[in-house]
């Protein structure tokens, strides 16, 4: 029978646009001589650097799956090549995204997907005498070492650019003291869906840092619904620490969970599906989520489309993939439901506003055939998680 759910997703005010990250899958290792022995030890060490990435897990390498898998390193290798690293031979390594995907599963772990949250990120240096900010583009060693250990981690990263509009509207002291409501204001303009703030004194071994992630956008913020999440490192590796632990804390929202899926399915209902080239890049939109093991069109109405998704994961984890992408809006805020039997069963020959087309081709305007199908959508309708199509987004 027709299977039906909704979800608990929270209106936004502006588009979310999360950044697409395009090396999860490659890594760089320093390779001092060409020994073979040398080459193998560098593998595994790239291919633990690309779990961790591609989980969100630091301590990926704990797991007894994972730990066989970096001996028997080459199986998961597409491809070799020589690089540099800050003038050093290096090893570029580059790895299957399938057989890394089915490595997690088998090791029960999680998964984080390539498109991933925007962090703006205010840094501020003390020197003592003085505290000024790191804009993009200032050459600071601070601005090279933040995005050299983001990228270790996968976390798409941005600074503000320090122009007339960002030094008018922020100042070294509301930075410092972590007031989010300015915070929130000066970086509106970026559309982030994190804010960091962070506070840098000191250098080498007496390093230290300490910070405030708000893992909301500004407009959350700026509600009040956004408490920061804070910590503080020191050291040699202070930024390293605060990004393994803010990658870590991300991933803990973000990251699906593998290893089996989730008995029942639910559904969602989507809006201003006009034409055959909407239906189509929505349907491959959502099986390409992290956290969706199938998705069946099931009937047409109108401009309408009611999707039956079985999870690979949770449903709170496809709630967190639908907010993140802009051309899927929710409507309304509603409770999720577990799965309610419809009057109407799949046994019987019902044919009436059950999606039919089978071929990807054709013309972007060409409209879908418009079906009735109100009588078997009554029960339920009311049920389902209602979105809208913004395919221009």
């Amino acid at each position: 029978m027709w299977r039906f759910a909704f979800f608990v997703v929270a209106l936004v005010t502006l588009p979310l646009q999360a950044a697409t990250v395009n090396t999860l899958y490659q890594a760089e290792v320093l390779l001092p001589d060409t020994d073979n022995q040398t080459e193998r030890a560098a593998r595994a060490t790239a291919l633990q650097q690309v779990l961790i990435k591609v989980s969100g897990q630091s301590d990926i390498a704990g797991n007894d799956v994972i730990q066989k898998a970096l001996d028997n390193n080459s199986a998961y290798v597409s491809q070799l090549g020589q690089s540099t690293v800050n003038g050093q031979p290096a090893l570029a390594v580059s790895f299957d995204r399938g057989k890394i995907r089915d490595l997690l599963t088998q090791a029960n772990a999680t998964f984080w997907s390539e498109q991933r949250p925007t962090i703006l990120v205010w840094l501020v240096e003390d020197q003592g005498r003085d505290r000024n900010i790191v804009w993009d583009q200032s050459g600071n060693q601070l601005q090279s070492n933040l995005n050299q250990f983001a990228a270790m981690r996968g976390l798409p990263v941005l600074l503000p650019i320090g122009d007339f509009e960002d030094v008018t509207a922020i100042s070294v002291p509301d930075l410092w003291g972590g007031f989010a409501q300015p915070v929130a204001q000066a970086s509106a303009r970026y559309q982030p869906e994190a804010v960091l703030i962070a506070r840098v004194s000191g250098s080498g071994a007496k390093s230290q840092v300490s910070w405030q992630l708000f893992p909301n956008t500004p407009a959350e913020m700026l509600e009040g619904n956004a408490a920061p999440i804070e910590g503080r490192s020191q050291g040699q590796d202070a930024i390293q620490g605060m990004m393994n632990t803010l990658a870590d804390e991300l991933a803990a929202r973000y990251a699906v969970q593998l290893g089996g899926a989730t008995e029942g399915g639910f559904a969602i209902e989507v809006a201003n599906i006009r034409h055959v080239e909407d239906f189509f890049q929505l349907e491959k939109l959502l099986q390409a989520m992290s956290s969706v093991a199938d998705v069946d069109a099931t009937h047409l109405q109108g401009d309408r489309v009611r999707f039956a998704i079985k999870l690979l994961s949770n449903e709170q984890a496809f709630a967190r993939e639908l907010e993140m992408e802009p051309r899927l809006r929710t409507q309304s805020v509603s409770a999720l439901v577990r799965e309610m039997p419809q009057e109407t069963s799949v046994a019987q020959p019902v044919t009436e506003g059950i999606i039919t087309p089978t071929s990807r081709e054709g013309s972007a305007s060409q409209p879908l055939p418009q079906l009735d199908v109100s009588a078997t959508r009554e029960s339920a309708a009311s049920g389902i998680s209602q979105y809208v199509w913004h395919p221009n987004s």
